[in-house]
């Protein structure tokens, strides 16, 4: 009869004070919105990471699309000083040679007009205007 009785005091004073099991079981993990809360800052932290990297990316691409119009610029350099005249387009400029291409893969764009000629990329988008990425860039501009 004591040893049920005290059973008894033992589970009523586990109720009154919390089980030790469920305090145990509680301190063990993390809660559902510490969870979240951890989520949503390393969310936060890998946007404004991706922001900038992009943003680094696409200026690496104008500047070396620059840099490639400067060969492009030189070879029809040459080209002008032996023929005397800009050549009609860049492969004649380049002969057997392959004819390098913007960043982005796409063909620059050559206009000719006797001893003078632009050379144009159209940028990321590949059609005429637009920002950011997608700017025309033009080597007259660029060489200055």
């Amino acid at each position: 009869m004591q040893h049920r009785l005290d059973r008894w005091r033992e589970i009523a004073r586990a109720m009154l004070t919390g089980n030790k099991r469920s305090r145990r079981r509680n301190r063990r993990g993390m809660s559902l919105i510490e969870v979240m809360v951890v989520i949503a800052i390393i969310l936060t932290l890998t946007s404004v990471l991706a922001i900038g990297i992009f943003g680094i990316f696409g200026e690496a691409q104008a500047q070396t699309t620059v840099l490639t119009m400067g060969k492009v610029d030189q070879r029809i350099s040459l080209y002008v000083l032996r023929k005397k005249s800009a050549p009609s387009s860049l492969s004649e400029a380049f002969g057997s040679d392959e004819v390098p291409k913007d960043a982005w893969g796409n063909d620059f764009i050559y206009e000719a007009n006797g001893r003078n000629y632009e050379i144009t990329s159209l940028g990321s988008d590949g059609a005429p205007g637009g920002t950011g990425d997608a700017t025309d860039l033009k080597w007259s501009e660029q060489k200055q």
